[in-house]
């Protein structure tokens, strides 16, 4: 008789041990799958953008501007004249991946990295970037501006660091190590948001320009 109960109640908390697993494991379950639910849903958003603004005519300022917003992607060139006239082209949304995937390739560039510089070169023409990215209600953002990219890419000089010490001679300026500053970032940069969008979309870029350009 002993022997019997002592088997039912170790059955009966072995049935019940699998049963708190069993609830434990679900548990966790329903845990993990907010988790990734949540994960899933949360917001995310790419916003790029180039201005290049012209000091002389017949162009007065050209504009790319792209996002892509919880997988939905839209961009857009619009172009301005000096003389009034004004050119927009517009990509409709789309379930695409051209603007992830035009921001991986600036990311490969360096858009994180550059940063403002000073008018060098051809000033007449102003750059400015713009990138914003938002995932999992984490945000980061630039704008940078500079001029001639391709100058900085070629031209751009170089860098001389001198420290003075009061134990040594002053040091030979000639035989000073120098840094080159010249950075070709800027100038892929640009060239891609040029070069952006299929060749259709590159077609009608040409051809607002081109209408611009006449009418000045």
């Amino acid at each position: 008789m002993r022997r019997s109960l002592f088997s039912f109640l170790v059955a009966a908390f072995i049935i019940v041990g699998v049963i708190a697993v069993l609830f434990h494991l679900h548990g966790f379950e329903l845990a993990r799958s907010g988790r990734v639910a949540r994960i899933v849903n949360a917001p995310s958003a790419i916003y790029l953008g180039l201005t290049v603004r012209y000091d002389k005519p017949p162009i007065y300022e050209e504009r790319w501007q792209m996002q892509d917003v919880n997988g939905i992607s839209t961009s857009q060139y619009r172009i301005t004249g000096y003389s009034g006239k004004v050119v927009t082209i517009t990509a409709p949304p789309d379930k695409v991946y051209t603007v992830s995937f035009f921001f991986g390739r600036l990311v490969q560039d360096g858009i994180w990295k550059i940063t403002n510089r000073p008018p060098r070169g051809n000033t007449s023409v102003h750059y400015t970037v713009y990138v914003k990215q938002i995932v999992q209600k984490q945000m980061g953002s630039r704008m940078v501006t500079f001029t001639d990219p391709h100058w900085w890419a070629v031209n751009a000089g170089r860098q001389y660091q001198i420290t003075l010490s009061k134990n040594q001679p002053v040091p030979n300026l000639l035989r000073l190590q120098s840094t080159a500053l010249a950075d070709p970032r800027y100038e892929k940069i640009v060239a891609a948001f040029r070069s952006f969008g299929p060749p259709s979309f590159r077609r009608e870029v040409q051809q607002a320009r081109a209408l611009v350009e006449a009418s000045h």
